[in-house]
């Protein structure tokens, strides 16, 4: 059986790099992997992690998924050198918290740019494909807030919101391809995307803006520092437990449409739904005096 040929954004650290290291390493049908990534100078830790596996079965190259052109780019050599491409892990994202009266327009462009738009950028590109092989796997990492609310993630939870519902209709209609649509959905993650320089130094600011009330100052400060230090022994998940759901997508016969990473997160997905007027949701536990 010839190797599945595997796209994953994002690769630079975190989920993407494991992943990418995984599906290219594993003993059982180990795929071939473009594990991509914007910035080719963070790529040491990927190549170093690779190990025998670079330029045999794992390949680094650079894409922007803000940048329709490097993704043309990067589809057009996979699919003339391979013909095939069988699994997209869309995992290329930004973090951050706001506070919304205060954050710019722009900022909130930003974050959908990469966490939505390029998503949608490069689905597009490999789905005339994919329906071509009536086959293929399209793995998108979401989150749970992405189902959920909570509390200062306004512009994160709004971003994924989008990508859940995108993946929810575009999944009905790429079935009948055998195109498999799955949302991976983690809670959080010990990766250092909440101190991506494209979001933390801006949103940091918002501590202590004076256009801001001091009871939503106050409110901020406490969620940033226990986001900022959260780890696994917290209840952060690892990289890696969020890769296992991610391989579960590769290899299902039939995928899901979600993924909860861990049975806590799988209860508060379930939970989530119980209420269709939202009250539950919203709560008075930060009105409290």
């Amino acid at each position: 059986m010839a190797s599945r040929i595997a796209l994953v954004t994002g690769c630079s650290s975190g989920i993407g790099l494991v992943a990418a290291q995984r599906l290219a390493q594993r003993a059982k049908e180990p795929l071939i992997v473009y594990a991509t990534m914007r910035n080719m100078s963070k790529k040491g830790k990927l190549e170093a992690a690779a190990g025998n596996a670079l330029n045999k079965t794992l390949f680094i190259r650079e894409l922007d998924v803000t940048k329709e052109e490097t993704i043309v780019e990067t589809v057009s050599h996979i699919l003339d050198t391979h013909g095939q491409i069988d699994v997209l892990v869309n995992n290329a994202g930004i973090s951050g918290m706001n506070i919304a009266e205060v954050t710019s327009i722009a900022t909130f462009k930003k974050m959908f740019d990469i966490n939505f738009f390029g998503v949608v950028r490069m689905t597009q590109e490999v789905i005339p494909h994919m329906k071509r092989r009536r086959s293929g796997r399209i793995i998108n990492i979401s989150s749970l807030f992405g189902i959920m609310g909570v509390i200062f993630y306004d512009m994160y939870g709004s971003s994924k919101f989008a990508l859940e519902g995108f993946s929810e209709c575009l999944a009905m209609s790429l079935r009948h391809s055998n195109v498999w649509v799955s949302n991976i959905q983690p809670g959080p993650v010990e990766t250092d995307i909440l101190t991506n320089p494209d979001v933390s130094d801006v949103l940091s600011e918002q501590m202590d803006d004076l256009r801001v009330d001091e009871k939503t100052r106050e409110m901020y400060r406490m969620i940033w520092k226990r986001e900022t230090m959260l780890t696994v022994a917290d209840g952060a998940q690892a990289a890696s437990e969020i890769v296992d759901v991610v391989e579960e997508a590769v290899d299902a016969e039939r995928p899901h449409l979600r993924y909860q990473t861990s049975e806590k997160l799988r209860k508060l997905a379930a939970e989530r739904f119980k209420d269709p007027t939202g009250d539950d949701v919203t709560g008075d536990y930060f009105l409290k005096s």
